[in-house]
């Protein structure tokens, strides 16, 4: 089962992310985008496999949506690895 990632949780690492590394969030929608790519289902059917890949794709989409003003791969690799965590 790939479990869902709530926007809130994904605006809490962005928020940590951000004071850490001195950047600011540019689009919130952007990133409400990407937090919905990890749980996401088409007819209630998971698009992604297992949590791993889940956490990949999330990682893609954080860095293709960069809703960062800068360091969007390093951010995506840090969602997926605190998602990796979060599902296991």
């Amino acid at each position: 089962m790939t479990p869902p990632l709530a926007a809130e949780q994904l605006l809490l690492i962005a928020d940590q992310f951000c004071r850490t590394h001195q950047v600011q969030i540019r689009d919130f929608s952007g990133l409400v985008a990407a937090a919905a790519v990890p749980g996401a289902r088409i007819d209630g059917v998971p698009v992604h496999g297992d949590p791993y890949a889940a956490g990949e794709a999330l990682a893609v989409a954080v860095t293709r949506l960069e809703p960062l003003s800068k360091l969007n791969k390093e951010f995506g690799a840090a969602c997926r690895d605190i998602y990796h965590r979060l599902a296991s």
